[in-house]
């Protein structure tokens, strides 16, 4: 797990788990990282801050393409679970939307087919010390028993046919980047399509410039919003 998150004068950041930092200003020794704020070896100065889930995340292994954090966002808010809440989910990939819906959730059961993803989410969710997921390295069509949400990172959803295995009143969400996809499978499913979201976010300077950055997090996928009656 990160430690501490360094953040240099032009406001790039770094991450320390143990031993001196290597930067792009210079070498901070081990014994500064107890400090509010350090200077390496060519007199650079380095704010520090202790690190949380969110930066212990955002350096895990990735293969597949991973689920923004602003799509993320939208699937806990508007799927309605809980602490008390289990989920099922299909596509688990690097183990990244797992990882972060695990901290919300009772449990999650995890389907991934692919065996080097499969090791690769056990690998990551292991260093984030997440206990509360059961990978499974299947297929999700063997899916049993009744969740409160399902969630499909998967190419064809439509074809999984799970209705059955959702509570009524419960969601499940396809996460899907291209809209051809989105019309197959509200075509294809027998639950009620409730609504289909795209999440855009853009960052703000906020200095003497007060604007816009130029990069702005624009389409990463449709979110498909299915319910059980």
């Amino acid at each position: 797990m990160i430690k501490k998150v360094l953040f240099d004068k032009k406001e790039r950041k770094y991450y320390w788990e143990k031993d001196d930092l290597n930067t792009s200003f210079g070498l901070i020794k081990e014994s500064e990282m107890s400090k509010k704020e350090a200077t390496s070896n060519t007199s650079q100065k380095f704010r520090i801050m202790t690190a949380n889930f969110l930066d212990s995340l955002e350096k895990i292994k990735t293969g597949p393409a991973t689920t923004s954090l602003k799509d993320t966002g939208a699937i806990l808010t508007y799927s309605g679970i809980s602490k008390d809440s289990v989920i099922a989910e299909a596509g688990t990939g690097s183990g990244h939307l797992t990882a972060v819906l695990s901290r919300f959730v009772k449990r999650i059961d995890s389907y991934e087919k692919n065996n080097d993803f499969f090791n690769l989410s056990k690998k990551n969710l292991e260093k984030l010390e997440i206990k509360n997921v059961k990978l499974f390295n299947e297929d999700i069509s063997k899916l049993k028993g009744k969740y409160d949400l399902i969630v499909l990172d998967l190419l064809d959803p439509w074809n999984y046919k799970i209705e059955d295995n959702l509570k009524e009143g419960c969601y499940l969400v396809a996460y899907l980047p291209n809209i051809t996809q989105v019309k197959a499978l509200v075509n294809e499913s027998k639950l009620f399509h409730e609504k289909t979201i795209e999440i855009l976010e853009r960052e703000w300077y906020v200095d003497e410039r007060l604007r816009p950055k130029n990069f702005r997090l624009g389409h990463s996928a449709f979110l498909v919003f299915l319910r059980k009656s």
